[in-house]
């Protein structure tokens, strides 16, 4: 089958071994659609080290099940399904708290050597282990959720609740949104689904022109201004009850600790790999900031939530997606997307 392979610190576009059901509770999923995300580029840049060569990459995905387990019922064959790129054992203690995304035996597809070294999803069809966990219907209430819709409901938007919720923002809250990408837009998107005032920074006039535009977001350009005024000016002082940054880039975390009000709580939800930062610990200490990281999203936990938002028309995840294109035309996918003059793309397998 063709699929995404990474390649000399690159992408190709290849031929490789259809997958099969290997464990009793596997499923083998036919993709609809899948996209690249900015952990795929993490692979490439070296940010998220260990991926192999000739390994599938790419973990959102929508498609239906096209072999099943014995232990693996939850999804017949036929069901059309969302998978979460966070693959879990659903039986250890965190698991049964849902606290999913601190499994005992957390994987994730398509994401190199330290996370399980599965075969990703940018592919004609992928292996999901312990699918009854890893893979949730479309039907029933969701049976009308679009696929360039729910695709979003296994990464990025249940990325963007667990955010919101971290932020614990409500209504006559302000949340800063540090990042207009992909992830940033849509924790403002959730932010506000909750009730509370979202506004997004970010220093590239066109990303805040498309949050304005395309996601009808409050968005201010901060590329020659200081983020902590902007938000002074923009709350008559009071400052953010929270912000989310998610972008991963100290210089983005020093701004989302001046945008927040004291008492405040700044959750990091972009991805850091090496990067140091010297934490001015008498300042946070003084100011009473609530540090919050949260690790992988907490998916499985949230991605019910994410697929009644979007089937309620309160969150519209597509309107982030700015191109399509064949499984064929990836590697100039990747290179649109690294140049960032492509929002969300999506491939579609031939």
């Amino acid at each position: 089958m063709r699929a995404v392979v990474f390649a000399s610190g690159g992408v190709e576009v290849a031929e490789v071994a259809e997958p099969k059901v290997l464990e009793p509770t596997d499923a083998v999923v036919e993709v609809s659609l899948s996209a690249i995300c900015g952990s795929d580029l993490h692979l490439l840049d070296g940010k998220t080290p260990g991926m192999r060569e000739g390994g599938v990459i790419g973990h959102e995905f929508v498609g239906h099940v096209v072999a099943a387990g014995a232990h693996a019922g939850a999804h017949p064959e036929g069901t059309r399904v969302v998978g979460s790129f966070l693959i879990v054992c659903g039986a250890c203690v965190p698991c049964r708290e849902r606290r999913f995304n601190h499994c005992t035996e957390r994987r994730a597809l398509g994401l190199g050597t330290l996370t399980g070294d599965l075969d990703g999803a940018q592919a004609e069809r992928v292996r999901v282990p312990v699918a009854d966990v890893n893979l949730t219907a479309l039907t029933d209430a969701f049976a009308e959720i679009l696929d360039e819709q729910a695709i979003f409901c296994g990464d990025v938007l249940a990325t963007g609740i667990y955010a919101a919720h971290l932020a614990e923002g409500g209504p006559g809250d302000t949340v800063v949104v540090i990042g207009a990408g992909p992830v940033g837009l849509l924790c403002a998107a959730s932010v506000r689904a909750l009730g509370a005032r979202a506004i997004v920074l970010d220093a590239d006039p066109h990303r805040v022109e498309f949050a304005r535009e395309r996601m009808d977001l409050e968005a201010l350009d901060v590329s020659e201004a200081d983020a902590g005024e902007a938000i002074a000016e923009a709350t008559g002082g009071a400052m953010a009850a929270a912000t989310i940054e998610a972008v991963g880039h100290v210089s983005a975390f020093r701004s989302a600790m001046r945008t927040t009000a004291n008492g405040g709580r700044v959750v990091i939800v972009g991805v850091y790999g090496s990067e140091r930062y010297e934490l001015p610990m008498g300042m946070a200490w003084i100011r009473g900031l609530d540090l919050r990281f949260s690790g992988m999203a907490n998916v499985q936990a949230h991605w019910i939530e994410a697929l009644t938002q979007v089937a309620s028309g309160a969150i519209e995840p597509d309107a982030t997606i700015t191109h399509r294109m064949p499984l064929d035309e990836a590697v100039e996918g990747y290179r649109l997307f690294a140049a960032r003059e492509a929002m969300k793309v999506i491939l579609t397998p031939s």
